[in-house]
């Protein structure tokens, strides 16, 4: 068996998990800068929009390079979290100073890695769990940035759910991770009807009932009313913080936040 090894290792588990964090963090990085571009690339194309002279642009090409000066990042430069570190967050050609965000979404993500190899060590729900967290740290992150939650992020949710249920990983049967989904789905779009009715406005967009919904999977339809509990809680903190209370409100962090907390509060308690 795969989990053998850190049975007889036992430190070699939180030690992996949390490198391999740093490294899938980098990865996401590129995903929630790029991924946002390809879309409205693939828009412009489909409606004849797209300039000739623009370039396509992939998770894979062009190389990461410094969005000041062009310059491709070398690969000693490219180590997460360290290489921002020993470049004191500048690029080494031109000096411009590199955004926190990406040393930030690599620790945030090695730390989710870490935390879920200590919880669940030994276990293949603990892997799922890492996974969930890549997911949800990629489409928070988009949702801040654009208000809007990719369909391809809360279909990874749903459906690593679902198989961590079938693969017997899951602490639900995978009778109950469906139940759950479906109560989610019908709950959510329920009060996006109604309150679309009573405020005559969107008051939830479709990517936070289907996240919602997806993470039925994970937590069950019994534990949903906590993770719309949670997510109330940090959405009403983010508004009072960030004073937008009459704005719209990203809510797929306030969900995937709730989503997390209520899992680790299932294996705790």
């Amino acid at each position: 068996m795969f989990f053998d090894v850190f049975q007889q290792y036992p430190a070699a588990m939180p030690v992996l998990a949390t490198v391999g964090g740093l490294i899938i963090g980098s990865f996401l990085n590129v995903v929630i800068w790029r991924y946002p571009i390809m879309l409205r690339q693939q828009m412009a194309e489909f409606h004849g929009e797209m300039p000739s002279t623009q370039s396509k642009i992939s998770l894979a090409l062009p190389r990461s390079h410094c969005p000041h000066c062009q310059q491709t990042i070398r690969v000693r430069d490219n180590i997460p979290l360290l290489s921002w570190l020993m470049l004191k967050g500048r690029c080494r050609d031109c000096q411009a100073k590199i955004s926190k965000r990406y040393p930030l979404v690599e620790l945030l993500t090695a730390l989710a890695f870490l935390l879920a190899s200590l919880v669940w060590p030994e276990s293949g729900w603990g892997l799922a769990v890492m996974i969930l967290s890549a997911w949800l740290i990629a489409a928070s992150i988009i949702d801040l940035d654009n208000q809007w939650l990719p369909d391809v992020f809360t279909q990874g949710v749903l459906w690593t759910g679902l198989i961590a249920a079938w693969a017997q990983q899951s602490p639900l049967t995978l009778q109950d991770a469906v139940t759950g989904v479906l109560v989610g789905f019908i709950t959510f779009y329920s009060l996006r009807w109604i309150a679309g009715i009573v405020l005559r406005k969107e008051a939830l967009g479709m990517g936070d009932v289907l996240l919602f919904a997806a993470l039925g999977s994970w937590v069950g339809a019994l534990s949903l009313p906590n993770v719309a509990l949670i997510a109330s809680c940090c959405g009403l903190i983010y508004a009072v913080i960030t004073k937008r209370g009459s704005t719209t409100l990203p809510f797929g962090p306030c969900l995937s936040l709730g989503g997390i907390a209520t899992l680790y509060l299932q294996a705790l308690f």
